[in-house]
């Protein structure tokens, strides 16, 4: 437990350190907790009223932004917090996102269907923030710390819960997924991606991995691109999650409505 509160960038960390090991039973413990939470909270949220759904989207909100506020506050108190730990990255924005999304949600009235605005913020934290967070925990860019660490452990956390609040939302029929919205959701992240792009070359940040991609992750499979070339990386890993999102879906709609069809 000494290294509990070893924090800040995980570059600067002290060689005798020893992290998780990628897929190693640390990383896949922690994996199946979060697989096991998303169906618990799903199962559990299908069950619930109106009102009890609302309270539970919002209360978990706001646990993931404590979440990430306390990094930080620990983060600054200790006095290693850089431009680097700026929650700019696709997950860091999709706490501000969902809390957005749960507020919206406990503003309309019950029963009420909800604003196009939130169905399309819905739209992004199913398409975009559940695959990354998804991506994130597979890949993750923390390992460098003991299992047993505040950070390594509110990184853990907080992605586990930024994928299962649109997993709740989803089963419960809160959030409908449409592909028909993705050309919006694709304007979204490029909107965010340019400037993002831009500070990076201005501050030598990498948010997004639009410098460099992380280390481990599918996106140094298209590192012989160079750079920026290996972005394009991108386009088939996007569109391979939104086939798993989407295309089952999709498939079991048209099979349902050829069942309940009428007879001709």
């Amino acid at each position: 437990m000494e290294n509990f509160w070893l924090m800040g960038d995980s570059g600067g960390l002290p060689g005798h350190i020893t992290g998780i090991a990628m897929y190693g039973p640390e990383h896949l413990l922690w994996l199946a907790a979060g697989a096991a939470l998303w169906v618990a909270m799903a199962l559990a949220y299908r069950r619930m009223g109106p009102e009890n759904r609302r309270r539970t989207a919002l209360a978990l909100a706001w646990l993931i932004f404590a979440l990430e506020a306390v990094r930080m506050a620990l983060q600054g108190g200790l006095g290693v917090f850089t431009r680097h730990l700026i929650p700019l990255h696709l997950c860091g924005l999709a706490t501000y996102l969902t809390l957005l999304h749960a507020l919206r949600g406990a503003k309309s009235p019950a029963g009420e269907p909800p604003s196009q605005k939130n169905v399309l913020l819905g739209e992004v934290l199913y398409s975009l923030c559940l695959p990354g967070a998804v991506c994130a925990l597979i890949f993750p860019d923390w390992v460098a710390f003991p299992i047993l660490n505040a950070q390594s452990m509110q990184s853990f956390l907080t992605h586990i819960f930024l994928t299962a609040y649109p997993v709740m939302l989803v089963a419960g029929g809160d959030i409908r997924p449409s592909a028909r919205r993705l050309p919006k959701c694709l304007l979204f992240i490029a909107a965010l991606a340019a400037p993002i792009y831009i500070l990076n070359k201005i501050i030598g940040t990498n948010f997004f991995f639009l410098n460099e991609p992380s280390p481990g992750s599918p996106l140094e499979l298209f590192g012989m691109l160079g750079n920026p070339g290996y972005i394009l990386g991108y386009i088939p890993i996007v569109g391979a999650a939104w086939l798993l999102l989407y295309g089952p879906p999709a498939i079991w709609r048209k099979l349902r409505d050829r069942k309940t069809a009428p007879m001709r």
